[in-house]
Formats: structure tokens, sequence, C-alpha cells
């Protein structure tokens, strides 16, 4: 099958995004390669349904009627996508706008490099004047990366350990063989979760130096964050690593406990106590589900898994 019969489903994930949701959907018109799209609408309480409705007949929209988080609702699309006999699904940020030659470009890695299940284009500020500062995070340890982006011969794709999921082309033999996101994370960390189990089951994830997005999200601290985000983001840091495939979940479990002992009384010491009651109650939390958890962890094992 050439690179021109593929077809791709767009999945965009969306709550209270009426203020990007426009430019996104507008971004993916405009792409020399033809993509479906379906919304997943997270329950907003914005315009955002409204604003699709009227301008966008072509676009299909499944509405949640809660909140049910990133990791569920995105099955929800990826589901939808695959029922359509889909080559690969494209995940997108409801505040991502790619480059119109984005999803072209990345489809013809993905067809040239067949050992990649997972590849994301070079992620630029929402005004492309730099590049995503979170995600600058997640390169500078990539050596060969960085050289060679210094010495200006970047190759076409690069293996990385994660990536994460504001843009992701992903193949549908990955889907069905690794699954979905786990429902088990609400917000953040679902994506580093999916990588490493990507790449458990044999299959690499990339970054494409030379194929563009634009990012309106950009960095914050911890202590930025509401008591609520915090908690979601200590469970979730938490969650991911108990779940590491290639560990014993007590391994992963016992060493849980001195870590985030440790920087508890850190947190404690920096007489940050909104933080500390977040840990406190994220660890909680893990100790309530650590039974679903287990049993996560040995599923996401299993070539061909169920979805969690």
């Amino acid at each position: 099958m050439g690179t021109t019969s593929k077809v791709v489903y767009v999945v965009i994930v969306t709550w209270n995004g009426d203020a990007w949701i426009r430019q996104a959907i507008e971004s993916l018109q405009q792409s020399t390669f033809p993509v479906r799209i379906v919304v997943v609408d997270n329950a907003s309480v914005d315009e955002t349904v409204s604003t699709i409705r009227h301008y966008y007949k072509n676009v299909e929209i499944l509405c949640m009627p809660t909140n049910l988080g990133f990791a569920r609702a995105t099955n929800h699309g990826i589901r939808h996508a695959l029922s359509q006999g889909v080559d690969h699904v494209l995940l997108l940020n409801q505040d991502v706008k790619v480059a119109p030659t984005t999803v072209e470009l990345l489809v013809n890695i993905l067809d040239t490099h067949p050992d990649y299940g997972i590849i994301s284009p070079l992620p630029l500020d929402y005004q492309g004047n730099g590049i995503d500062p979170v995600f600058l995070q997640h390169i500078k340890d990539n050596v060969v990366l960085l050289s060679d982006a210094f010495s200006t011969r970047l190759k076409e794709v690069y293996e990385m350990i994660f990536v994460n999921a504001a843009v992701w082309l992903v193949t549908s033999h990955v889907l069905k063989e690794v699954g979905g996101f786990d429902p088990l994370f609400f917000m953040y960390g679902e994506d580093q979760d999916y990588c490493q189990r990507v790449r458990f089951h044999g299959f690499k994830v990339g970054l494409s130096p030379k194929t563009i997005a634009y990012h309106w999200h950009g960095g914050s601290s911890d202590k930025s964050h509401t008591f609520r985000e915090q908690c979601v983001l200590f469970y979730a840091i938490m969650l991911y690593r108990l779940k590491r495939p290639e560990r014993f979940f007590l391994q992963s479990f016992l060493s849980l406990i001195p870590t985030w002992s440790r920087r508890s009384i850190m947190i404690l010491m920096d007489l940050d106590l909104k933080g500390f009651c977040a840990i406190i109650h994220s660890f909680s939390k893990v100790l309530i589900y650590l039974f679903p958890i287990w049993k996560h962890h040995r599923i996401s094992k299993q070539r061909g898994s169920s979805w969690l």
C-alpha cells in the first residue's frame, strides 16, 4: 500500500478549547495529506462544541457526559478511528497547529522506517519563534540529536526515550499490539507510560526534527499548580514509576517509598505546605488503587494487551 492510499484519522481531545480549536482544525484542513478528524469533547462548558458544529460540518464530534480526563477520552477517539480501518492515528492537542506538510512527512517516515511505532514532529512555540520550552527538557540529554543540530547535519528521524503526546502519529499496528492509554492516568504521565510500553514491546519512538508543529503550552513549576493539579501530577509520577514494565512491581513499589519520603521532607523543609499535602494525598491514592495498578502493570507487559 502506497503512502497516498494511507488513511489517517486525527483525534483531538478538547476541554474548554474554544480559544485554540479553530486554528488546530484549519491547519489540518490545509494539510497536503488528506485526513479525517474526530474531536472528543470532555464536557466543555465554553463554546468549543458549538464552534466546531457551526464552522466544520465534516468534523466528527464525540461528546463525553463528564470530563473523563485525557487518557480515557483519547481512547474513545482511538477506538473510533480504528473502527474505520485506519492505517495511522494522529493525536493532536487542542492547542497545537501543524504545518501543511507535517502529516505527509510523518506518514512518509513511518513508511520508510517500519521499526518506529510513534513519530513526533519538532514542537515550536505557537508563534514559531523557538522550540517549545517543555520539549527542550526531553532532548537536553540526547547527545546525538544535539550534536547533529549544531553541525547542521540533521537526520530524518531520531530515536527517543520519550516525546510528549502533543503531536503523535501512531501506527494502527502499535495501537492493536500495545492498546491505548492507561485510564488510571487522568492527566499528566499517560504519554510517558505509553512510550515506555511501546519501547518495551520492541517498537521505537521517534522525533522528526525537520517536521514541525506549533504548541501553545509552556512550562510551569510544581508550585504554580493548584492543589488539585499538584495532586494529579504527583499521582501520575508515582503511577508511571510503578508501571515500568521492565521491573518487578514489588521492586518499583518498595523503591517508591524512600524516594517520595525524601521528597516529602524536602518540600516540607521548603515550607510548601500545599505541596506536602498533595504528596500525602497522592500516595494515599496510590495505596487505595494498588491492586488495579498492579493488574494494569501485568497486562501492559503482554503483547496484544487488552485496553486497560
